[in-house]
């Protein structure tokens, strides 16, 4: 992975932590439905991918 990659993993993670962390600020079960739901779009993107061939090991 390049650097562009990472950085764009790592922008993505804390976005999702910071929406999560406010959302919960403001009604503590919505956190976790951010974070579900954060998760499930990240899994599905990723099996996406793999099934286009876009990933590389």
């Amino acid at each position: 992975m390049s650097f562009i990659d990472w950085a764009t993993l790592v922008a993505g993670i804390i976005g999702l932590l910071s929406i999560t962390v406010g959302a919960g600020m403001i009604y503590l079960p919505a956190g976790f439905i951010v974070a579900g739901a954060g998760l499930l779009f990240w899994s599905y993107t990723v099996a996406r991918a793999m099934a286009r061939g876009g990933i590389k090991e």
